[in-house]
């Protein structure tokens, strides 16, 4: 699959999930490809299914969207998986795997074994979000769909200091830069910001 318009073609409904105890590559690829749909296909209907992220994500635009329990009985021309190594690791839309039409997974793991009718894996992509972006067309990616794809690069990169950096995954974080974002913000409030409970942890630990 070169592009995800190819699979859009003749698809109405679309199901978006990631995995259980989504992380910022989870949610950030989860949200940014559910923008990137809302923005340029807007005669689909797509849905987003995650368990609960963290409130360190809710900066992420359309964030209160996202469906927490799956919507029993309902059948989708299309499911994307995204950072999802196993369909047994597949969220809260475990269900859409089985009823869908047509599944894509969209994945970065070493482990992944092709569980999906079209994979789009690269083990040797530092996130979920590198891989998704090479899917997109980078002219109609917007500022707050480049927010989550840079929001998952930073978190499954340690912002930039983990091994699986590459100089591809820069150049796509330069140029989600380039879109607006507040790069900076994004860093600090939902890399190293830390909740009361876990200043209290760190408290008792020092």
């Amino acid at each position: 699959m070169e592009k995800i318009a190819n699979e859009l073609k003749g698809i109405n409904t679309v199901a978006i999930a990631g995995h259980v105890r989504p992380d910022g590559d989870c949610v950030g690829s989860c949200m940014g490809l559910y923008l990137y749909l809302k923005e340029n296909y807007p005669d689909i209907a797509a849905d987003v299914y995650l368990e609960q992220p963290g409130a360190q994500f809710s900066f992420l635009s359309c964030f209160e969207e996202i469906k927490t329990v799956y919507q029993t009985g309902k059948v989708y021309d299309l499911l994307i998986t995204l950072d999802v190594s196993d369909k047994n690791r597949i969220g809260v839309a475990e269900e859409a795997y089985e009823t869908a039409k047509k599944r894509v997974c969209i994945d970065h793991h070493i482990s992944n074994g092709s569980f999906a009718d079209v994979n789009v894996v690269d083990a040797q992509a530092s996130s979920a979000c590198e891989v998704l972006y090479r899917t997109l067309e980078d002219d109609k990616i917007s500022k707050d769909t480049a927010a989550c794809i840079y929001t998952g690069i930073v978190h499954d990169t340690g912002v930039f200091k983990y091994s699986s950096t590459s100089a591809q995954t820069m150049l796509i974080a330069g140029k989600m830069m380039e879109k607006g974002i507040d790069y900076s913000d994004i860093i600090d409030n939902s890399f190293y910001a830390k909740t009361y409970i876990q200043n209290q942890i760190l408290g008792r630990a020092l």
